[in-house]
């Protein structure tokens, strides 16, 4: 244990000593929440430009206009024609447009199926999907207040008229996000990514100066505290010791102010969560330690970790799902800490899900784990063995 304590403290120095160690453990990563928490602070997405093309110019249409600007999600304008619309679709100053067609009043009120027609733009998927359920939601509550209105003036039951408009109805019901907020959806991925990255980096960085050799000659730092702590596994246990705390309390914080401030449901066991996200700091910091130990450069190590961490958040299935991702993307996803990680704060934060139902996700990070941590013991022997005997680590 002296040999472990050792190492923490002269790692503190080692961090405390090195601004750029500085910014990557606390500067950056909570600089980089408190960023992505202002962007999605709303929650939810409203006041999304959409135009409207009226050309009926009615009494009727104005209340369809109306309505689709009483809708959270939208903020309209009126556009004079439909090429005028789709100019501003394209231009992005809309995201979405309706065509109500000349004769729409018309239409409806001889039961004749009056036109509407709904564009979004679907490149920028998320703004323009928001739109248009916005905008259809408002369309077809118009559409069925008129047709109910209709039917109650020629004297039509109540019952009757609500079997008219909506014949079978359906129930439809959003399960652990019911009010669609991207507080809930991203912010809890967001946290992972950044500390994923920035665990590695730090570490990498770390090992970079413990195995610059010294310019009076003799081993590198990090095999000179291998002897002194007692081997390579009390060694690299202090080493990782001050980063897991720091970023536990990273991701601490950034929790506080989830389920604290911003009130994200917390319904499952804090225990759990725990485990998993020491285990999770755990393994970043490890893929960070071997990138290095194994390329023995700090450029290339660093780019080895961009290129496997970087595109995490892609890969961890909160955006686009895993199942339908190719065989060598879902495998890639399956070495990542933070795909099991993110799974575990879903299911204990929004899901409610039971503790046994959690322990899939907890076992594979305590194998991702687990695996990197032999790997790295492995390599730091055979280099303190290749010192040893006199030639290169």
């Amino acid at each position: 244990m002296r040999g472990i304590a050792h190492v923490a403290r002269r790692e503190l120095s080692l961090i405390a000593g090195h601004p750029a160690l500085i910014w990557l453990t606390l500067i950056l990563p909570l600089l980089l929440l408190a960023v992505l928490a202002a962007v999605f602070l709303r929650g939810i997405p409203t006041d999304l430009p959409f135009a409207v093309v009226d050309l009926d110019r009615t009494e009727t249409s104005r209340s369809l206009s109306r309505m689709l600007e009483a809708t959270p999600e939208l903020t309209t304008h009126p556009a004079l024609s439909l090429p005028a619309a789709s100019d501003d679709i394209r231009a992005g100053r809309a995201r979405g447009a309706v065509l109500i067609a000349q004769g729409f009043e018309r239409d409806l009120l001889d039961r004749r199926r009056p036109e509407i027609v709904l564009f979004y733009d679907n490149q920028h998927m998320t703004a323009g999907a928001i739109a248009a359920r916005g905008a259809r939601g408002a369309i077809n509550s118009f559409i069925a207040g008129a047709q109910m209105g209709m039917l109650r003036a020629q004297g039509t039951d109540a019952t009757a008229v609500a079997a008219l408009v909506q014949p079978i109805p359906m129930q439809i019901h959003a399960l652990f996000n019911p009010a669609f907020s991207y507080i809930d959806f991203l912010l809890s991925a967001v946290v992972p990514a950044v500390v994923q990255i920035m665990a590695a980096a730090a570490v990498t960085y770390a090992l970079a100066l413990d195995f610059a050799r010294p310019a009076t000659g003799g081993a590198p730092p990090m095999l000179a505290l291998s002897r002194q702590a007692g081997g390579v596994l009390p060694a690299m246990l202090g080493k990782l010791i001050p980063y897991t705390l720091i970023f536990l309390a990273v991701i601490g914080l950034a929790d506080l102010v989830l389920f604290g401030v911003l009130e994200v449901p917390l319904r499952g066991s804090v225990a759990l969560l725990l485990i998993g996200a020491v285990l999770f700091v755990v393994a970043a910091a490890l893929i960070g330690g071997l990138a290095y130990l194994l390329m023995r450069d700090f450029g290339l190590a660093i780019s080895g970790v961009a290129i496997m961490l970087a595109p995490a958040f892609g890969y961890m299935g909160i955006g686009f799902p895993r199942e339908a991702m190719p065989a060598l993307a879902r495998w890639w996803s399956d070495l990542l800490p933070g795909t099991w990680y993110l799974q575990l704060r879903i299911d204990q934060t929004l899901r409610a899900t039971p503790r046994d139902l959690s322990l899939p996700p907890l076992l594979a990070l305590l194998a991702i784990t687990a695996g990197l941590a032999v790997l790295v013991l492995v390599r730091l022997a055979l280099m303190q063995r290749r010192a040893l005997d006199g030639g290169a680590p």
